[in-house]
This record gives C-alpha cells, structure tokens and sequence, in this order.
C-alpha cells in the first residue's frame, strides 16, 4: 500500500506551494491518478483525513480526485483501447505490442485556496 507515501508527499507539495504563495488556507486538493497505477482512491479518501490531521492549512479541506484511463495504442494495428479492460491485448488483433497514452499519471491537478 503505497498510497499513505504518495498522499503524504503530495500534502507536502501542497504545503510547501501554499508557504511560498503566503496562503494560510487549503479548500481542497484535486488530483488526477492514472489507474495503471496501481494506486487504489479509496485509500486516499481513506487516509487523507490521518494526512492533514493537525495542520491548520488543511482545517476543513476537501480532496478531490479523477481517474484517468489506461489508454493504449496497438503497434500492430493502431486500435486504441483500454488496458486494463482489454487485459493489455488489443481487441482488435490480439497483439500485447502497445504503446501507453495515459494512466500512468499521479498529478495535483489543482489547489484551492
């Protein structure tokens, strides 16, 4: 479970951001997390709450999160389609041979203040 490492660096980005643009208040976070990941949200939802618990600049902050699709195109036949629903063969040919356009992401879309 490498969710509680990664949530807590990114709640570090989001402090050191706010320190430097003198902001005293967090509304939410919006992230955006690719789900060939392997990172799992209901975990960030989870332990976000234990993340910020103490910090003043969290007081009453949301987290918000998209997953972003695993996307791949074929190298074979240039199908595209989603990894994870196809199991990594493409619908099309069958073929494995792929190259990966999205969801692989882990991003802090945005911070509101």
């Amino acid at each position: 479970m490498h969710e509680l490492g990664v949530l807590t660096e990114a709640v570090r980005t989001v402090e050191r951001i706010a320190a430097e643009n003198k902001v005293n208040r967090v509304r939410y976070i919006s992230l955006e997390i690719g789900e060939l990941t392997g990172y799992l949200p209901v975990f960030f939802e989870k332990y976000f709450p234990v993340v910020v618990e103490n910090k003043p600049l969290f007081e009453g902050a949301e987290l918000r999160m998209r997953t972003v699709r695993g996307q791949a195109l074929c190298r074979d036949c240039e199908a595209l389609y989603n990894v994870l629903r196809c199991e990594g063969r493409c619908p099309k040919c069958g073929s494995r041979e792929k190259t990966i356009l999205g969801g692989q992401e882990f991003l802090i879309k945005e911070i509101a203040y």
